[in-house]
């Protein structure tokens, strides 16, 4: 789960202490509700003026709520962008990029 100092230090221009801090704890509060996932990171992407929202699909059955959705992040304009993303079958919040994750990830999940 990202720190408010790891918010901070990955979005100095767009994020305030106060609002660093308040978004480390609606992720600590949302972890597992899948709706409270949304909301973050609806809420990360409008604080970010970032575009949205996108998913990652895999050839890998995450639940009946994701279903091959194996990861979502906030679309901050290119691919190896500082970001946050939420792993789904993980249920965490991750500081990254989603090219390094996708990378990472790509033989486990099986993404094309």
């Amino acid at each position: 789960m990202p720190s408010t100092r790891q918010l901070l230090e990955a979005f100095p221009r767009d994020l305030t202490p106060a609002a660093a801090r308040a978004f480390s704890k609606e992720m600590k509060a949302a972890r597992g509700g899948k709706r409270a996932v949304d909301d973050v990171l609806a809420k990360f992407d409008s604080a970010i003026n970032a575009h949205g929202i996108e998913a990652i699909q895999g050839d890998h059955h995450v639940d009946g709520y994701y279903h091959n959705i194996v990861a979502l992040y906030v679309n901050t304009g290119d691919t190896y962008n500082t970001t946050l993303l939420y792993e789904t079958e993980r249920e965490c919040f991750i500081v990254t990029s989603w090219g390094d994750w996708v990378e990472k990830n790509q033989r486990k999940y099986k993404i094309t």
